[in-house]
């Protein structure tokens, strides 16, 4: 299940995208210098992120998705991500 989330880094917030949670590690979508990147960082990480959410109301996964994917066409990303993005909008149209 893919999940929108502020992750609390050492450098600040950030917004990234989660995908769905291995054994050890979970892949997420965030906006770094270079673009969008796929990072997969620990499962314990997880106590540092938080839902993004709007006037008590869920974001539309559809609409983030097309953000992401247009700062992505922007500032570059990597296949990675293009392929993150195609699995995520994927499981969104299921989700409907």
């Amino acid at each position: 299940m893919y999940e929108l989330k502020n992750y609390f880094t050492g450098h600040g917030e950030k917004t990234v995208l989660v995908g769905p949670v291995g054994r050890k590690l979970m892949p997420i979508l965030m906006i770094d210098g270079t673009g969008l990147v796929v990072r997969k960082v620990p499962i314990g990480d997880s106590r540092y992120m938080r839902d993004v959410r709007e006037n008590k109301k869920r974001r539309g996964l559809g609409g983030t998705i097309r953000q992401y994917r247009a700062i992505g066409r922007k500032l570059g990303m990597s296949k990675a991500a293009k392929t993150f993005l195609i699995k995520a909008n994927n499981a969104a149209h299921v989700e409907k």
